[in-house]
């Protein structure tokens, strides 16, 4: 049996031809802003390098500021310094120790973590001096006691090591704190901002001086008139950039002995194709979905 099928997908890569910009010059939340684009278009603008700048620039008639999609989700941002996909299982990448009413994000900068003495962790600010826990080769743990901010200790691990220590389960937690020998150290785990649509563009455009957070509730991102980014209130009302996504068909030929459900279909072929996919560059927020299906008995 053969089956022929018909797919599309959204895939939104940084080009003239893949996605086009829109602005709305309507005043809304970063929310709001959000719902419309995803109702009206693909998402909330994401871009991926100074060409996506001019071309939101170029759109005119934009005055002030407005919404893009980069955005830090309180709950949600926390990342590890490893990001190597396959060096996680299910669910390693969610494990959490936080010391009881922790995170707070105290003043709204505190997006980086120590483990205290006892092996739960906090969130503090990225520019304070501690000791740090390096990842190496063969699953190892050191610790350095030189006193470094968060991404000094970031980059000194990966140039000795491997990474800053990302903790993957209890097992780890308890190996890294034997490591760390009684001292307060940094781990890890740091808070990021994301794009609403899921991409992993690491492109920033920050005016100088920005993100400061300086209200501790500026999580959301504007486009200046300039075209730098500064970091907002998300429940300020402003205009906002929309994207609409290069959709592409496709048809795969499969030659199968035994008749496939779609949802088998679905596990067994597509979601396999996806991730190639996703390995190969496009980014996270690619979706591939059935669109027709012909099965054909030989």
């Amino acid at each position: 049996m053969f089956l022929v099928i018909l797919l599309f997908g959204f895939f939104p890569l940084s080009s003239a031809l893949s996605h086009q910009y829109h602005f709305v010059n309507e005043s809304k939340t970063w929310s709001e802003a959000q719902s419309y684009c995803r109702a009206n278009y693909t998402d909330l603008a994401t871009l991926y390098n100074t060409d996506d700048v001019n071309a939101l620039t170029q759109l005119g008639s934009q005055t002030g500021s407005a919404w893009i999609g980069l955005h830090d989700d309180v709950q949600n941002s926390w990342r590890w310094s490893i990001t190597d996909s396959s060096f996680y299982g299910p669910g390693e990448t969610t494990y959490r120790n936080w010391s009881p009413a922790e995170p707070n994000n105290f003043r709204g900068k505190e997006l980086c973590v120590d483990m205290h003495p006892v092996g739960t962790w906090n969130d503090i600010p990225c520019d304070y001096n501690y000791p740090f826990v390096c990842y190496g080769v063969n699953d190892t743990y050191v610790l350095n006691t030189t006193q470094l901010s968060w991404n000094d200790a970031q980059a000194s691990c990966r140039a000795n090591y491997i990474d800053l220590a990302s903790i993957r389960n209890s097992t780890e937690n308890q190996k890294v704190h034997d490591a760390a020998n009684g001292n307060t150290v940094y781990i890890g785990l740091n808070r990021t901002r994301l794009w609403s649509d899921g991409s992993d563009s690491s492109f920033r455009y920050w005016k100088s001086g920005q993100p400061d957070n300086a209200n501790g509730n500026q999580y959301c991102t504007a486009f200046s008139d300039s075209g730098h980014w500064t970091d907002e209130n998300c429940n300020t009302t402003r205009p906002f950039f929309c994207y609409s996504a290069f959709v592409v068909g496709l048809r795969m030929d499969i030659q199968t002995k035994t008749e496939l459900t779609e949802a088998e279909i679905e596990e067994m072929i597509l979601k396999p194709f996806l991730e190639e996919l996703i390995e190969n560059g496009l980014p996270n927020s690619t979706t591939v979905r059935l669109r027709r299906l012909h099965r054909i008995n030989t």
